[in-house]
């Protein structure tokens, strides 16, 4: 039987059924609604969040949550996919996802210099930074399937497509590929092609690959084009960083480059291949990886400042690389290295084949780098900035020319230090001498590269050279301080020998030398074809730069010079106390010179001294193959004396000088002739007057060729003669050395003040080997004409003049009566006749002398003047007396006391002594005063008692009388000197 319930619970039966019925049906329609309220949900979640989005749900159920869904601007959303698929489970208190798959997935962001912006998504990402998810929480697998990054940046765009699988918070796998871009800033531009990156995990590892092509890039210090970059990494994941222990990890990169430049430095078709090979231990803070590294580097060829090089090999290798991170980042390796170069041009030195290998010891923080190392190099080379051996270079220039066309180098045992801690970081030495050995002979050898340091070369034909190296930089700017002796032959320098000190500079600028105080130099000759200079001697001094400067074949000097001493052999002079500044260059044959004489001693080293030592100053300058000079000459502290103006063409060896004098003025107590040269010894001191030279040297491959003029307009001295007056000529010289003038010149005196006046002198006269000829002068004495038939004058000092006299018609009274002996000797007679003698100095002697009376006249002759006197004569005397010849000898000295003749002859002959002797026949009679006569008893005629006694000679006895006596010529010239000197005024000495 059925129970009624009881009416008060009906309708509480109702309302349930009601409410059970409303569920029922709420249920059916929110399933029937679920898509509609999981968008709504998501959507008004977002939005709670503050992000706009849009969602299309596909399907949703107990398991799974697929949609469509968009984020941000609809226009251009941050964050889209085409299909969103999220798995699940229902678990009591929610639900755990298991999977989220995303389906082409776009997202775009920015990335700025404040971080990663993703847009409207941007304060979700903040709050799921601030808040990591629990570590207990499910670890959903998270796949994302073509999907793509939009990323915008300050330099570019960038977009990447990926597919990749996450699963337990791990990346399982990645393959990304990279669209082409171009990403530029300030300081550089990069543009890349499609590169991909991979990423595959298998059991507790992580293989990672990339691949990007590099069209071009550029920065501030490097450029790159067609390049590549592959690396490879193979490490322990994720407990690489996370856990303490071992694990082993390898990487390895390649770089490809076309071209990579950076400053002056670039390779071409280059790879950089790197390896390591290590253990990885602890964590982050504490990192330690230890292991073997190595990279390669190959070139097909590399350029550089000033150089280049063809194909390039070089590896550095270490099986003990370590690098840790206690007390900050450090890395410390035992380094192998080896590099191998082929074609190697520096500038002009070029190395067919380097060969470089060492080991070292690198301790390496990020503040300071500390290297030490061991390294050998070998190799061949060659130097081609000489040029070419040129007859104009010398032999040293020769040897070192051919020294540099091939060598090789040897440096066995070089150490290095760097440390970038200290002022100079990198220091060098060697522990064994590097050797440059030519294979044309000979060697350069250097003992070390830090000071002290000798650098010797030698053989081969090569300069002697002797350095001690106080001080040797080796980097950008290499130099060296040092002490150099040094003797060479370089261009027009033959036998040049050095001793300095200063500062060498070499590289790619070349070679040069700046000194740091004068050095003495020696040169045996200086090439200048036939204006050779010879035995030149100094000291060469800083000028303001370097002393001597060599590249690309051409050297150059330039410096200041004093205490010079040089011989001109073409010119027969000599160069002292010479000081000023020289500056000379050259390449080969060409040769450019500037030599500035501020003072100079020049002097005549001819075997016949031409010329007192002057000073000298002027200018000489050689360029295009023509040697230009022009000097002035000066009496020391005086005036101008002379200028001397030099052209000389060095490709056919001919030139010359051209000497002129201004018109001289000679005063008495001012300028003598004797004080210019000693050639005018002759013309006695005072002169009064005035002279002009004009003359040049020329010479050529045929010899050397001189002449001039000397114009004396008028001249008064003082001759070993007398005072000349009135010297007028014009001289001409078709040879100053030797001296030689043309023959048939004409020279006037208006008088000589000698014995007896002797005026209207006129000579011919020419000069040949220093040698004065007088031949055809005439002048007017005695009232007759003495005429030179020859004479000849050396010009050297001391030489003696010999010379032959006519005598025509010549009165010797006046002569006789001005000699020391007038007040002894009376001569009236004209002579003519024949004089040969030679004078030197004080002293004339005469050979083969005669002089005839033309006409009658009378002797007186004091007996006191003749001494030896020998008679032979006419007078009859008895013959058996004793000592006749007494008697005699006194009649030829009445004889000669008052003596009319109407003939007279004289030989004359110098003797030994110094004496003349003359020999005299005489015709005529004795003419004394007073009319004389011999009275005699008849007793005296017959014991012939007036025999032996001194007995008057007749009044007109006849006369023929051979005399033969001499005269003290040499004290009477010494006395006629000092008369001479008395009545004029002294020579003024040079």
């Amino acid at each position: 039987m059925t129970e009624t319930p009881p009416a008060k619970s009906r309708p509480l039966r109702l309302v349930l059924a009601l409410v059970g019925v409303a569920l029922v049906l709420a249920a059916g329609l929110t399933w029937l609604n679920r898509r509609a309220l999981a968008r709504e949900a998501l959507t008004g979640w977002l939005r709670a969040k503050g992000i706009q989005s849009e969602a299309q749900v596909e399907a949703f159920g107990p398991s799974a949550f697929i949609a469509r869904l968009s984020v941000g601007d609809p226009k251009a959303p941050d964050f889209a996919a085409e299909r969103v698929e999220v798995r699940y489970r229902l678990k009591f208190g929610g639900l755990d996802v298991t999977a989220v798959t995303l389906r082409k997935p776009v997202i775009r962001a920015q990335l700025r210099q404040d971080g990663l912006h993703v847009g409207a998504l941007d304060p979700l990402v903040q709050e799921f930074m601030r808040r990591p998810p629990r570590p207990d929480a499910a670890k959903p697998r998270i796949a994302i399937d073509d999907g793509l990054l939009a990323l915008a940046t300050d330099y570019g765009p960038v977009r990447v497509a990926a597919d990749a699988v996450v699963e337990d918070g791990k990346l399982t796998s990645l393959a990304a590929t990279s669209a082409p871009a171009r990403l530029r800033g300030r300081d550089f531009d990069v543009t890349v092609g499609a590169g991909a990156l991979t990423a595959n995990t298998r059991g507790g590892r992580i293989a990672v690959g990339l691949d990007v092509p590099v069209l071009s890039a550029r920065t501030a210090a490097a450029e790159l084009a067609g390049g590549r970059v592959v690396a490879s990494a193979d490490a322990p994941y994720p407990d690489f960083a996370k856990r303490r222990g071992d694990g082993a990890l390898r990487v390895g990169a390649r770089i490809t480059a076309a071209r990579l430049s950076s400053d002056d430095q670039r390779l071409t078709n280059a790879e950089l291949a790197t390896g390591f090979t290590g253990q990885t231990a602890g964590w982050i803070p504490t990192l330690v990886v230890t292991g073997a590294g190595r990279a390669d580097l190959t070139a097909r060829g590399a350029a550089f400042a000033d150089g280049r090089v063809g194909a390039v090999q070089a590896s550095l290798a270490s099986d003990d690389l370590t690098w840790s991170r206690p007390k900050g980042d450090r890395v410390t390796a035992t380094l192998r290295a080896r590099a191998v170069a082929d074609d190697l041009a520096m500038a002009d030195l070029f190395a067919p084949d380097l060969d470089l290998r060492g080991t070292g010891v690198l301790d390496a923080t990020p503040s300071r780098v500390r290297l030490t190392a061991d390294l050998a190099a070998q190799g061949r080379g060659r130097y081609a900035g000489l040029g070419a051996p040129q007859a104009a270079d010398g032999a040293s220039l020769v040897a070192i020319k051919r020294a540099a066309r091939g060598f090789r180098i040897s440096a066995p045992a070089v150490a290095l230090d760097l440390d970038t801690g200290r002022p100079a970081p990198l220091a060098a030495r060697l522990g064994r001498p590097a050797r440059l050995l030519p294979d044309s002979g000979g060697q350069v050898t250097l003992t070390d590269l830090s000071a002290p340091a000798r650098l010797t070369v030698s053989g081969g034909g090569l300069p002697e050279v002797d350095a001690t190296v106080r001080r040797l930089e080796l980097g950008p700017a290499p130099f060296a301080d040092l002490t150099i002796r040094a003797a060479a032959s370089v261009g027009p320098i033959e036998e040049g020998k050095v001793e300095a000190a200063g500062r060498l500079r070499f590289g790619a600028a070349g070679i040069s030398f700046a000194a740091d105080r004068c050095a003495p130099v020696s040169v045996r000759r200086i090439e200048l074809g036939e204006n050779d200079v010879e035995g030149f001697a100094g000291r060469v001094c800083p000028a303001g730069g370097p002393v001597f400067v060599m590249k690309d074949g051409a050297w150059r000097v330039a410096a200041n010079a004093e205490a010079v001493t040089a011989s001109l052999p073409v010119a027969l002079v000599r160069i002292d106390k010479a000081a000023g500044r020289i500056t000379a260059s050259g390449a080969g044959p060409r040769l450019t010179a500037d030599v500035r004489v501020v003072t100079a001693q020049i002097s005549d080293t001819g075997g016949a001294t031409r010329f007192y030592p002057l000073d000298l100053s002027g200018q000489a300058g050689l360029a295009k193959g023509l040697l230009r000079a022009e000097f002035t000459a000066r009496r020391p502290g005086r005036g101008v004396v002379a200028v001397a103006r030099l052209l000389h063409e060095m490709a056919n060896g001919r030139g010359g000088v051209d000497i002129e004098t201004p018109e001289i003025q000679f005063a008495d107590g001012g300028l003598q002739p004797v004080q210019i040269s000693p050639m005018a010894s002759a013309v006695g001191s005072p002169a009064v007057g005035s002279a002009r030279f004009q003359g040049r040297f020329a010479w050529s491959s045929e010899g050397v060729a001189s002449g001039g003029t000397l114009t004396v307009p008028s001249l008064d001295f003082v001759s070993p003669a007398g005072p000349v007056k009135g010297l007028k000529g014009i001289f001409l010289f078709e040879s100053l050395a030797p001296l030689k003038a043309l023959p048939g010149q004409s020279l006037s005196v208006a008088e000589i003040d000698t014995l007896v006046p002797i005026t209207n002198i006129e000579a011919s006269f020419g000069v040949e080997n220093n040698v004065l000829t007088i031949a055809g002068g005439q002048a007017e004495v005695g009232g007759g004409k003495v005429r030179v038939e020859t004479l000849e004058v050396p010009m050297a000092p001391g030489a003696p003049s010999r010379g032959v006299l006519i005598l025509e018609g010549v009165q010797l009274h006046d002569l006789v009566e001005a000699s020391p002996f007038g007040d002894k000797v009376e001569f009236d007679a004209k002579v003519s006749g024949r004089l040969p003698f030679e004078a030197n100095g004080a002293k004339v002697r005469i050979s083969g002398g005669e002089l005839k009376a033309i006409q009658p006249g009378r002797i007186s002759i004091n007996r006191s003047a003749l001494t030896g006197v020998q008679a032979d004569g006419a007078i009859a005397a008895p013959t058996d007396v004793p000592d006749p010849n007494s008697t005699f000898t006194d009649f030829a000295y009445q004889a000669m006391e008052n003596l009319a003749f109407d003939k007279l002859e004289a030989t004359i002959e110098s003797r030994h002594d110094g004496r003349m002797g003359v020999l005299f026949h005489i015709v005529g009679r004795h003419d004394p005063p007073q009319k004389q006569r011999i009275r005699l008893t008849l007793m005296d005629l017959i014991q012939r008692r007036f025999l032996g006694k001194p007995l008057p000679l007749p009044s007109g006895t006849g006369v023929n009388l051979t005399l033969d006596t001499s005269v003290n010529l040499d004290d009477l010239l010494a006395d006629y000197a000092e008369y001479q000197k008395a009545k004029n005024s002294a020579p003024v000495q040079p």
